[in-house]
């Protein structure tokens, strides 16, 4: 049937560009006809195609894990975030950023001391934010709206290893906060500089997680947590060629 009326839109279709052709309605007129003809085949595909919204097949009682991305974050240059909601539908944000260096230090390639900032959201919030993109959270680009964001469901077991990667972050963050503290609370000169020098040795020392806008940004870290679950993560950001700012 579907073959028949194909046929008989194909041969009015033909009609209707001879017309076109042959008159003297111009070039606008024999465009015209053409749009109509191709609307027309495309509607029928349509049809006889009985297209369908698919609903997803996630199961109720899977966590999700959202790469979500700002394209106008961190002053234009960008910034990527973790999102992992749990079975209840309550989402925790993870958020690398540069603590220890000013932008300019880390522009011309200075590491450091990354922090990684984190905020949780009620299930109400949560669904929210994953609607409008405003994210609303106190910390570091964690205040802003989003943009894109690539999803997966993942099992409990997931969530938690991923929450695993996220330990050595914090470790080196706490680990800095401490030492800087005593470092702003020191008075006598000597041991000042000391910490000075402790602290200045950490931003160099490779046995940590250090932020690196080059090497270990922002999208560098999401990308990591991820790869801990996801195979195809994994294999796509083993290049060096597809990692930010290259890819």
């Amino acid at each position: 049937m579907f073959m028949n009326i194909f046929r008989e839109s194909m041969q009015m279709g033909y009609c209707w560009v001879k017309d076109c052709f042959c008159g003297k309605k111009g070039r606008r007129s024999m465009l015209m006809c053409g749009v109509a003809v191709m609307v027309g085949i495309w509607f029928l595909l349509c049809a006889s195609l009985r297209l369908a919204v698919r609903e997803p097949s996630f199961a109720e009682e899977d966590c999700m894990l959202y790469y979500i991305v700002n394209a106008d974050g961190m002053k234009g240059l960008g910034h990527s975030i973790l999102l992992l909601v749990n079975e209840q539908g309550m989402g925790t944000v993870f958020s690398f950023n540069v603590m220890q260096r000013s932008l300019g230090e880390s522009l011309f390639g200075k590491s450091g001391i990354g922090k990684l900032s984190t905020g949780t959201m009620t299930a109400e919030e949560t669904e929210t934010f994953l609607q409008t993109g405003d994210l609303g959270i106190d910390g570091d680009q964690l205040t802003d709206n989003y943009d894109m964001a690539l999803y997966r469901p993942i099992t409990t077991e997931e969530y938690q290893v991923i929450l695993e990667q996220t330990i050595p972050y914090l470790n080196a963050e706490h680990q800095f906060e401490t030492l800087y503290e005593k470092w702003a609370e020191e008075e006598d000169a000597g041991r000042r500089a000391e910490y000075e020098r402790a602290l200045e040795q950490m931003g160099q020392d490779q046995s940590l997680p250090l932020y690196q806008i080059y090497t270990n940004n922002c999208d560098h870290a999401v990308r990591t947590f991820i790869s801990a679950v996801d195979s195809m993560m994994q294999e796509y950001t083993h290049y060096t060629r597809r990692m930010t700012p290259n890819g």
